[in-house]
């Protein structure tokens, strides 16, 4: 054995030790490969740096660019969505339904792709189930591997074997000849995940990387106590506040009450200071129960329902943050009416807190401080937009759900041709 045998032997070793233990980033041991065999006089520049062309390498970063893509645009978790409704939020019903999705779809293509498109996915159901990722990741990658066993085109191999049958002038394999014994090992294989899954699999939950569970839009309403105060009102001609704006309508002054939304034409819109309210107008509307209670009879507004559809819909659209006055702030010392907040910020301060404690008496004229923490509602493009260029408020909050929201959920056709076509 030369020395240049001896020195790759013991590089492997090395490398293969250095995967195993974890210690160090996987890329940062596959780079470090690649520049002890090039500083070695082992490979030459051009034999090192040539796996970075490599299609298929090219292919899993695509892939990855794709499947942020259906983040982004609200796919991955439309099919999360989906997955959840069949299988709830059970951990061996939704593992069981992944293994199999990935399973089908690996059988007809490329196994790094269909766990590349259901990497985003995965993670978005186990942020709503509230189960570690890992526990559902390591899952689809074993039944991706199982699912190239179904058919002729599910794994390289299967088409390099009959390929040589028909060399050799036998009958090569037809399209599903693999799926008998495939089924058996792709059922075996489910089981023995689904087993050994819990003692084998490490169950690294976000608990142990912070020390405050990020909070939902509802223990955020339960925190400026609020919870259940929140109508869905419907305008007609014999309200007395249509063809008003919202300035003139006053409903803070005159019922201690703030409109957060406005659905109308089955689109929601922002509730703005000089937004007209017209007749046929959804107004979602915050408040004390009995202030509610007084403007539903005084403005003559029909109290209408608030089913899931609305609530998922609502959530899509609207959110809530909590931010506060930072001390270089020049909205300090001013009232939110001076401010006229609303206008400038398209946003709707529901609630205020000063040192910790919630303020019940009306807000709308306190005079803010250094400190104050306030609770504002509206669309969740307009909270972003605090949160990158306001320098008068430090964003304390963002509720869960705001992971969600999908930016560019009009581009998803554009996502799913791309993907289409990389997979073709």
């Amino acid at each position: 054995m030369n020395f240049e045998m001896l020195f790759v032997f013991i590089l492997l070793f090395v490398v293969v030790s250095l995967f195993v233990s974890d210690k160090v980033r996987l890329d940062v041991v596959a780079v470090g490969a690649i520049l002890a065999l090039l500083l070695s006089g082992l490979l030459t520049p051009t034999e090192a740096l040539s796996g970075f062309g490599d299609p298929v390498l090219l292919l899993i970063a695509g892939l990855f660019i794709v499947g942020e893509g259906l983040f982004k645009t609200g796919i991955a978790f439309a099919v999360g969505d989906w997955l959840m409704r069949v299988a709830g939020t059970n951990e061996l019903k939704l593992t069981v339904m992944l293994m199999l999705v990935v399973a089908g779809l690996s059988a007809f293509m490329s196994s790094t792709g269909a766990v590349a498109i259901f990497i985003p996915i995965v993670l978005s159901l186990a942020a709503k189930a509230d189960i570690a990722p890992s526990q559902l990741l390591m899952p689809i990658s074993i039944a991706a591997l199982l699912g190239g066993m179904l058919t002729l085109i599910g794994t390289p191999p299967n088409l390099i074997v009959s390929t040589q049958l028909e060399r050799e002038g036998l009958e090569p394999f037809s399209f599903f000849s693999f799926a008998p014994i495939g089924l058996v090992i792709l059922i075996v294989g489910i089981v023995y995940v689904v087993i050994a899954k819990k003692y084998l699999l490490p169950n690294k939950s976000t608990k142990g990387k912070t020390n405050r569970k990020k909070q939902t839009l509802k223990d955020m309403v339960i925190a400026y106590n609020l919870e259940g105060e929140m109508l869905r009102l419907k305008l007609d001609d014999s309200s007395g506040i249509v063809n008003k704006s919202i300035e003139e309508a006053r409903l803070l002054s005159r019922y201690n009450t703030m409109i957060i939304g406005i659905e109308r034409n089955n689109l929601l819109i922002p509730a703005l200071s000089s937004t007209k309210l017209k007749s046929g107008d959804s107004l979602l509307v915050a408040g004390k129960e009995v202030a509610l209670s007084s403007l539903v009879t005084n403005e003559k507004l029909e109290k209408l329902s608030i089913g899931d559809y609305q609530v998922k819909r609502i959530k899509k659209e609207l959110g809530l943050a909590e931010v506060m006055m930072t001390p270089k702030s020049t909205l300090i010392g001013n009232s939110l009416i001076d401010l006229n907040f609303r206008q400038h910020h398209n946003l709707t301060v529901l609630g205020v807190k000063r040192m910790g404690k919630l303020l019940e008496e009306d807000f709308s004229n306190l005079a803010l401080e250094f400190g104050d923490t306030l609770l504002v509602a509206g669309a969740w493009k307009d909270i972003a937009l605090l949160q990158e260029v306001s320098d008068d408020f430090l964003i304390l909050d963002l509720p869960k759900e705001m992971e969600e929201v999908s930016p560019n959920q009009k581009k998803a056709p554009y996502a799913l041709g791309i993907l289409a076509i990389m997979l073709l």
